[in-house]
C-alpha cells in the first residue's frame, strides 16, 4: 500500500548533516550566510521558531558516518523515495533523504541585501534558515509570493539547512533508478542550474531538485 505523506515522515528519522559544524555552532556555509547578509548583531537577535510540522517526522539524529553528497548516495539505490510539490502549477520532485520537515507560513527577517530570491531568514530550533523563493529559481513568474497559504519545505544539503517556499505538497513516489537520468542540463531548461536530475513519474517529466545547487547559488550571489 502506497503511504501518504504524513504517514511516510511520521515512520522515519531523517539525518542531518553537521560534521561541518564549528565550535560556535555554524557550519562555513552558515557563517559565510550570516556574514553576507545578516551580520552576528542581527543574528543574536534573531528569535528562536519551534513550529509545530505540517507534516510530521521524528527527531532527526546526527550522521556517524563521513558525509557523502546527496546525488552520490542516491546514484547507488535501485530505488528512491521521492516527494512531489508544486511551484506555481509546475511539479518537482525532492528525495526524502533531503527532507527534515514541512512547515506552513512562518513569520521571517527580511534581508535588504540578500537576492530577490531570499525571502528572508528564520532561526529554525537554533539553526540560520534562510527563507527562499523557489518560484524565482525555477519558474519564470516575476512576482515571489509568501503567504499564509505556503509551505516550507525545510531540506539539508552537505552545508546548511534552507527551507524552500512552495505552494502544496503533492504526494510520495517510489521511483526506480532506471526510470531518473542525472545531469540531463539539456532537457532541464531554464532551472538547470538547481535541478540535478528529471524522473519519469507516470509518464511525465519531473525535475529533482538539488539542495546543494541552491546553496551555492545563495553564497556567490
Amino acid at each position: 500500500m502506497v503511504k501518504t505523506p504524513e504517514e511516510y515522515f511520521a515512520d522515519q528519522c531523517f539525518e542531518t548533516p553537521d560534521s561541518r559544524r564549528t565550535p560556535g555552532g555554524l557550519s562555513d556555509a552558515e557563517q559565510a550566510f550570516v556574514q553576507k547578509y545578516l551580520g552576528a548583531d542581527a543574528l543574536a537577535g534573531l528569535p528562536v521558531l519551534e513550529p509545530d510540522a505540517a507534516l510530521p517526522v521524528n527527531e532527526a539524529e546526527q550522521a556517524a558516518a563521513p558525509q557523502i553528497s546527496l546525488k552520490a548516495r542516491l546514484r547507488d539505490e535501485a530505488r528512491i523515495q521521492m516527494v512531489s510539490f508544486l511551484v506555481r502549477g509546475q511539479t518537482f520532485l525532492l528525495p526524502v533523504a533531503a527532507i527534515q520537515e514541512v512547515l506552513r507560513y512562518m513569520p521571517l527577517v527580511r534581508l535588504p541585501l540578500a537576492p530577490p530570491f531570499v525571502a528572508g531568514v528564520v532561526n529554525l530550533r537554533g539553526r540560520v534558515t534562510p527563507l527562499l523563493h523557489l518560484d524565482a529559481l525555477l519558474t519564470q513568474e516575476g512576482d515571489y509570493r509568501y503567504t499564509a497559504q505556503s509551505f516550507i519545505i525545510v531540506c539539508t544539503s552537505e552545508q546548511m539547512q534552507l527551507g524552500l517556499i512552495i505552494d502544496k505538497v503533492q504526494t510520495m513516489h517510489t521511483v526506480e533508478q532506471d526510470k531518473i537520468t542525472w545531469n540531463a542540463e539539456v532537457q532541464l531548461g531554464a532551472s538547470a542550474d538547481f535541478l540535478c536530475g528529471i524522473a519519469d513519474i507516470n509518464d511525465r517529466v519531473c525535475g529533482i531538485l538539488a539542495p546543494d545547487m541552491i546553496v551555492q547559488k545563495l553564497l556567490v550571489t
